[in-house]
């Protein structure tokens, strides 16, 4: 596909706002980006989701998320001016848009980058790649700080992520992936979660949103080696520790943080080493 051989750059020019946009393929299921993102709304936010989709199959769609969340149409947008109190954690289902024009989606897209300036929101906006031409992905990506593409099985990621730290995007993808079988046993230590849960958990603590293909088949490898159990919930499958492979897993996590401590210790002396010379 030529979006994945030609990956549009974010605009500079919007850095430091919360505009994420988030291209996907027709085999990808769009609820499952939503539903990590909405996870991660915070006590002082309200979440609202733009769509021109029934409301009804999408409350019960986006249940197992436990957010309240307030489903409007793309005419009724400017409504979101009269949450001046409010903090907002806003979905944008472009893909459910049909036929859209480039002035309608310049109108959009140019409007919540203004209602970012003024007011607190962090912004998703989700569209099927599938259906956008060269000139409005180009478009698309002047309106955003954030990009990432999501296939079946792969996501790719752009933008300022993780302004506060001082490691670049790909470094913490890196980490993510090197160390996602440590990270997800360690969060379900804590609590079961489903596979959503512990991509919304991932996306909150390091910006990294990673997709069911890379999630699932490890949570089930996971499962064959007698670490975890799964219960479903509906129509979630909830994972947790195995009652006999608790202390493995603390043993695990244990062994991964002295062997960290062990590697950074090394680097460190080689750095002061070389500093010194």
């Amino acid at each position: 596909m030529t979006v994945l051989n030609s990956q549009p750059q974010p605009n500079a020019n919007v850095k430091g706002l919360n505009h994420t946009l988030h291209l996907y393929t027709s085999k990808v299921d769009k609820h499952t980006i939503q539903k990590a993102f909405l996870i991660s709304t915070r006590n002082d936010e309200k979440a609202v989701y733009v769509t021109t989709d029934d409301p009804t199959p999408l409350i019960q769609e986006f249940n197992s998320t436990n957010v309240e969340l307030k489903i409007i149409k793309p005419e009724e947008i400017k409504y979101l001016e009269s949450e001046k109190n409010r903090k907002l954690r806003i979905i944008i289902d472009a893909g459910s848009i049909p036929s859209q024009k480039d002035a309608e989606v310049e109108e959009r897209e140019s409007y919540l980058n203004e209602l970012s300036k003024k007011h607190p929101i962090n912004c998703l906006c989700t569209y099927d790649v599938t259906k956008l031409n060269p000139k409005t992905i180009k478009q698309l990506a002047m309106h955003h700080n954030q990009l990432r593409l999501t296939t079946s099985d792969l996501t790719i990621l752009s933008g300022d992520l993780l302004d506060r730290s001082k490691l670049s995007d790909d470094s913490i993808e890196k980490m993510v992936k090197d160390n996602l079988e440590t990270i997800i046993l360690a969060l379900l230590q804590k609590k079961p979660m489903c596979g959503t849960d512990i991509m919304g958990t991932i996306h909150l603590e390091f910006n990294v949103l990673l997709s069911p293909g890379t999630i699932y088949p490890l949570l089930q490898s996971l499962k064959e080696k007698g670490l975890l159990t799964s219960k479903k919930h509906g129509k979630a499958k909830t994972y947790a520790p195995a009652e006999d492979a608790e202390l493995k897993i603390r043993s695990m996590i244990n062994e991964h943080i002295q062997a960290r401590k062990l590697l950074n210790h090394y680097l460190q002396q080689e750095a002061t080493i070389r500093k010194v010379s």
